[in-house]
């Protein structure tokens, strides 16, 4: 054992050896004690370690003033390595989270064409009334009344359900009997009655082609590219979706007296609605598009939604996740579903003309004053926490939805010019209005948010400051571990072995 530590172990080790061979008497090698074995164990291990300074501690030939500064240099290297460890394990803990551009230029043809949706803020054709009426069997003490309803369906929206105050006391069940959402579908406007000359791509297309009719918190309206998905190959002016709205102003409810013209939504393919853009008459109404896209990469899915703050279509058991039926995930349709959450809350039933089928109970004609009751309470959304910093006279939508971890945003840049219809001399342009939805231009920001510190800087880090303050490695760990769990145990059963046979 000596040569071993001699040869291995260099100068300080062997004049250490020499000085304990010298010390060691006679009677004490025939009869060594366990205290003897034990400190040769030490010797044995510390003449081998690779933690710095650490053999200097038990070297025999170390004054003792050396020795009490290489123990307070230690205790300070193994103080420093606690704290910085206890940082950076803390720092690791709190998961946190930096946005950066990942890709300034990328290109615009890699994501589909937006989704159009075009609604006439007038919802119904009223020239098909009569044709209604006989197919329903309406009498005519149920006439005004039927007009009634219908007059107020033509100009509803979520957020207007004051258009059935006036129904209040009304006889209603005479007509509960009737479904009002397959009456409004059937009179809603046709593709080929609000639509014409449309183009796509400079081609010019069948507008009935082009779009069907699709369901939205704005009634029954007419959408583009929702399924087919179709990709922009050009950007600039009219080199999109271009085509004219039709008013025709004459087959109105004459009992609306809202403003007259168009409300468009530009999202995407899974979005369920958006913010309206109001087309007025009488213009050319360009809306160019940008986009923005941004994703969680995967560093930052293994950690729960609350944390990260979005929800991955999979995450279906997660507290933030809830979507229309059949629907993808996304905040809009998050909000969507609460909107017919708290319209079962208030009135037990919801308004299917807004939203996909579901197996919520739909509102009858008798449930219409209940909602009307309640237009206050549905007016706004409201986000948690913000009543210290936001005055509301009414409550609204509290509804804490997320963004999905990988979304797309569609800014709309929208420049209206007039027509000045009292020049054109053709009546037909003169109720239209021309719509042109473009890309602006070939490129997109691409934002990515991971994490600031992952578990890989987490050992980078531990390993650089092990070598700063002990010059050790993380061999030299696992011989500690090795010589804690495996040698002195080994060592332990051993000596007790040779003590019982000694016996």
């Amino acid at each position: 054992k000596y040569n071993m530590l001699t040869s291995q172990g260099g100068r300080p080790v062997a004049a250490w050896t020499e000085s304990r061979k010298r010390n060691v008497s006679p009677k004490s090698e025939l009869r060594p004690n366990n205290k003897t074995k034990w400190m040769e164990l030490l010797d044995c291990y510390i003449s081998r370690s690779h933690i710095h300074g650490l053999y200097l501690l038990f070297l025999p030939t170390m004054r003792r003033r050396m020795r009490i500064m290489w123990s307070l240099a230690l205790i300070c290297a193994f103080s420093v390595l606690i704290y910085v460890s206890y940082l950076l394990a803390e720092r690791y803990h709190n998961k946190q989270f930096q946005t950066i551009v990942a890709h300034s230029h990328a290109s615009i043809h890699s994501i589909a064409f937006p989704v159009v949706i075009i609604c006439n803020k007038n919802r119904l054709n009223w020239s098909r009334l009569p044709e209604i009426k006989q197919r329903y069997n309406i009498s005519s003490v149920q006439e005004t009344l039927f007009e009634r309803v219908l007059t107020a369906y033509d100009g509803l929206s979520f957020h207007q359900f004051n258009v059935f105050d006036s129904l209040q006391g009304e006889p209603l069940e005479n007509l509960n009997h009737l479904n009002f959402t397959e009456i409004v579908t059937e009179m809603s406007w046709r593709c080929d009655e609000v639509l014409g000359d449309c183009v796509w791509q400079t081609a010019r297309r069948s507008c009935c082609k082009l779009f069907r009719h699709r369901r939205l918190t704005l009634g029954n309206c007419l959408a583009f590219n929702e399924l087919e998905q179709r990709r922009g190959t050009q950007t600039g002016i009219n080199t999109g979706l271009l085509l004219r709205l039709l008013l025709r102003e004459d087959q109105h409810a004459p009992g609306n007296t809202a403003t007259k013209g168009f409300v468009l939504n530009v999202v995407q393919a899974s979005v369920w609605f958006g913010f309206p853009i109001d087309v007025v008459p009488h213009t050319r109404t360009n809306v160019a598009v940008t986009a923005v896209y941004h994703y969680f990469d995967e560093s930052t899915l293994g950690l729960p939604s609350n944390w990260r703050r979005c929800v991955m279509d999979y995450e279906q058991e997660s507290e933030h996740f809830q979507t229309l039926e059949g629907q993808k995930y996304m905040m809009e349709n998050c909000q969507a579903e609460c909107q017919q959450r708290y319209l079962l809350r208030y009135c037990n039933c919801t308004l299917d003309l807004f939203y996909p089928p579901s197996g919520y109970p739909s509102c009858r004609v008798t449930d219409l004053p209940c909602l009307a009751a309640h237009n206050h309470q549905l007016l706004n959304f409201e986000q948690p926490g913000e009543h210290p910093y936001v005055h509301r006279t009414e409550s609204g939508l509290l509804c804490e939805c997320l963004h999905n971890c990988k979304s797309l945003t569609l800014v709309t840049d929208m420049r209206k010019s007039a027509q000045q219809p009292w020049l054109q001399p053709n009546s037909s342009r003169i109720e239209g209005m021309w719509l042109n939805v473009y890309f602006k231009k070939p490129s997109m920001l691409v934002y990515k948010t991971n994490l600031i510190y992952t578990w890989v800087d987490l050992i980078v880090s531990f390993g650089g400051i092990c070598q700063l303050c002990l010059g050790c490695s993380i061999i030299s760990l696992l011989e500690v571990i090795h010589f804690a769990i495996v040698t002195v145990p080994k060592f332990y059963w051993q000596t007790m072995k040779n003590v019982s046979q000694n016996k």
